[in-house]
């Protein structure tokens, strides 16, 4: 497929699911950053504990395609949990996300190299040649499946931040033995 064509399609695309989170009142802009992919940028204040007061940001985009042979893209789902990541649970935390990414259904938790944030990743392939309408529908799809594994996992990994629980905790949440 002629890459100029597949980024015009894309455009279209993401300009429509951004025009659909607004609607859905998720506050959502389409950026266009020099050197990076066009990308969906958006605020998910829905998603997590309320009471643990989070910023999670959600960027949505399609890897860039370099060959024209290619048959299949790659449409990414990064949710990025702001939040102070202390250094004496991080032991506990890597451990916690080691167990929860072994039963998360799709995608993973990761934590950057600076210790500053952790992020939920959901990668989906998708057939270069959809047409549009099943094209855009595939990446619906993905952004709620991403919304719905981060909104189930986040609220145990913050407790495992602050303190509340510690990873016997995670592992009673994730249906394993209740015996600490």
């Amino acid at each position: 497929m002629d890459i100029k064509v597949l980024e015009e399609r894309r455009h279209e695309l993401m300009n429509t699911l951004c025009e659909e989170l607004n609607a859905a009142q998720i506050a959502a802009v389409v950026r266009n950053d020099e050197g990076a992919p066009e990308m969906i940028s958006a605020i998910l204040d829905e998603i997590g504990d309320p009471d643990q007061e989070l910023e999670i940001l959600g960027d949505f985009y399609f890897r860039p395609v370099n060959d024209e042979e290619d048959t299949a893209q790659a449409f990414m789902c990064v949710l990025t949990i702001t939040d102070e990541l202390p250094k004496e649970r991080m032991a506990d935390f890597y451990e916690a996300l080691s167990y929860v990414n072994f039963n998360v259904p799709a995608g993973c938790f990761s934590v950057d190299k600076d210790h500053r944030f952790f992020c939920y990743v959901l990668t989906s392939i998708m057939p270069m040649e959809l047409p549009d309408d099943l094209l855009f529908h595939q990446m619906d799809i993905a952004v709620g499946n991403a919304c719905m594994i981060a909104d189930t996992y986040i609220p145990i990994l913050c407790d495992v931040l602050d303190g509340t629980i510690g990873v016997d905790g995670v592992v009673e949440f994730l249906g394993g033995p209740a015996e600490a």
